[in-house]
């Protein structure tokens, strides 16, 4: 309403200022295209905009009471149900007791202890299956609990494995390397590569019985590790078996083909060049890659 009446106003301040002709007004007056001022569009969304929360708020009701004529009849309906039931249940025993009675029982005693000896024995045996259902479900509690504690100490064996590798890569002395490896295997008594790679830093110690004795125990873990076969031949060369030497190197390279680089170039394997066999099978592999 208040621009309404502002825009009511601007033409006749405006008019007052200019204090135009009547023949001026009259020709701004045709020359206009359009109203001065537009409809009121906005107190016609706004009424809109009222029905339809007054709509919604009906319909609110509306849905709350049938709701709660619902909820009325199924509790209704419910209860009509197990009354009736009940009473079911009554006029059968009565119609059976009565029957019981008739062919010759004694009394409605007699008929109240079968009953009671009857309900007695299905609910011992409904026991009775609860009872080993729980044993069978305490004890695939207690063996799951188990494996997470197992899966658990595992993880953190591995953790701890794992740093020790981290720290045996950063270490600069053979016998430091040792030390550490010693430490993993003690965690994981059957770690291949932990042998193999203690026995190449016994091997920089040039303790080459000792290296020879931990390849062979990794082989016996691992047979198709190439690494240990590759420390091995090159324990086996320093203690001058050329023969087992070249076997193992053969091996190693059947097993992974990116040996065949660091066996030609290593110096280690300087004193195998003069024989035929090391020749050829440098030969064989170079061209296989």
């Amino acid at each position: 309403m208040i621009r309404f009446i502002l825009l009511l106003l601007v033409p006749l301040f405006v008019f007052s200022l200019d204090k135009p002709t009547d023949s001026l007004v009259e020709k701004k007056i045709k020359k206009l295209e359009k109203p001065l001022y537009t409809p009121f569009v906005e107190n016609y969304i706004l009424n809109d905009l009222k029905q339809l929360r007054l709509e919604n708020k009906e319909l609110k009701v509306e849905l709350y009471q049938t709701l709660a004529k619902k909820e009325v009849e199924i509790s209704t309906n419910a209860i009509n149900y197990a009354t009736s039931t009940i009473n079911n249940i009554f006029y059968i025993i009565a119609a059976a007791s009565s029957l019981l009675v008739i062919i010759g029982l004694n009394s409605i005693r007699d008929v109240n202890q079968k009953i009671k000896n009857i309900v007695d024995e299905k609910v011992s045996k409904l026991i009775d299956d609860y009872e080993q259902r729980m044993s069978l479900i305490e004890k695939d509690l207690d063996k799951r609990s188990k494996q997470v504690l197992q899966n658990q100490k595992e993880i953190e064996k591995t953790n701890t494995i794992q740093s020790l590798w981290i720290r045996a890569s950063q270490e600069t002395t053979a016998s430091g390397k040792i030390e550490i490896f010693d430490d993993i295997l003690n965690l994981r008594a059957n770690d291949v590569e932990a042998l193999t790679y203690k026995a190449e830093a016994a091997l920089n110690l040039n303790e080459a019985n000792w290296a020879l004795h931990l390849t062979n125990q990794a082989l016996e873990i691992d047979d198709k590790y190439a690494n240990a076969f590759f420390q091995r031949a090159k324990a086996q060369l320093f203690l001058g078996y050329n023969d087992f030497a070249m076997n193992d190197l053969e091996e190693a390279l059947k097993l992974n083909e990116q040996y065949i680089e660091e066996i030609e170039n290593d110096e280690e394997f300087n004193s195998l060049k003069k024989i035929s066999k090391f020749s050829n099978l440098i030969k064989k592999y170079k061209q296989d890659s």
